[in-house]
C-alpha cells in the first residue's frame, strides 16, 4: 500500500514540475517537445506491441511516427520549392532577382484569390490565411512573410 501511495506522489511532483517547466518554456521549444514525446509513444507502443506479438499491428505507430519526423518537413520543402521557382514567371529579366519579387499573379495564387478581387476580399483572405500560419500559432515565418508580401503587392501595386 505505501508502494503504491509513493508512485503516487512520485506522479504528482512529476505532473507538477512539468506543468512548471510548461508555463516558462517558449512556444518552439514547447512544440519541438511535443514533437518527440508523440515520436516516443508511437516508438514504444510499437515496441510493445512487437513484443506481445502484434508486429503487423506496429507499422501504424511507426508509420504515424516517421510522418510526424519526415512528412511535415517534405511539405515545408515542397511549398518552398513551388514558391522559390520563379525564374521566368516574374517578367524581371536580368533586373532584378526573380525570387525577390511577388508578381500578382503569384499574390493572388498565394492568398487563393482570383483576379478583380476587391480589397476587401484581399484583407479577409489575408486574415484568413495568417490565422493558420501566423508563427504565434503554429505556423512559420516564412509563410508569414509571403502573406505579407502578397497582401502588399496587391493592396499597393505602386510599391
Amino acid at each position: 500500500m505505501i508502494g503504491w501511495l509513493l508512485v503516487g506522489l512520485l506522479l504528482a511532483l512529476s505532473l507538477l514540475w512539468l506543468l512548471g517547466w510548461w508555463s516558462r518554456t517558449d512556444v518552439k521549444t514547447a512544440k519541438n517537445t511535443i514533437l518527440w514525446a508523440i515520436v516516443f509513444v508511437c516508438i514504444a507502443l510499437a515496441a510493445i506491441l512487437v513484443a506481445t506479438g502484434r508486429g503487423v499491428f506496429a507499422l501504424a505507430p511507426i508509420g504515424y511516427a516517421a510522418w510526424r519526423i519526415f512528412g511535415q518537413a517534405m511539405f515545408a520543402k515542397n511549398v518552398y520549392d513551388k514558391f522559390s521557382n520563379r525564374e521566368n514567371r516574374s517578367g524581371m529579366h536580368g533586373t532584378a532577382k526573380a525570387h525577390d519579387l511577388m508578381s500578382r499573379a503569384e499574390a493572388l495564387e498565394v492568398l487563393g484569390l482570383n483576379e478583380g478581387a476587391s480589397e476587401e476580399d484581399i484583407n479577409a483572405a489575408y486574415k484568413k490565411m495568417m490565422a493558420k500560419v501566423h508563427p504565434d500559432r503554429g505556423g512559420n515565418d516564412w509563410m508569414a512573410a509571403k502573406l505579407n508580401e502578397a497582401k502588399r503587392v496587391l493592396l499597393n501595386p505602386k510599391s
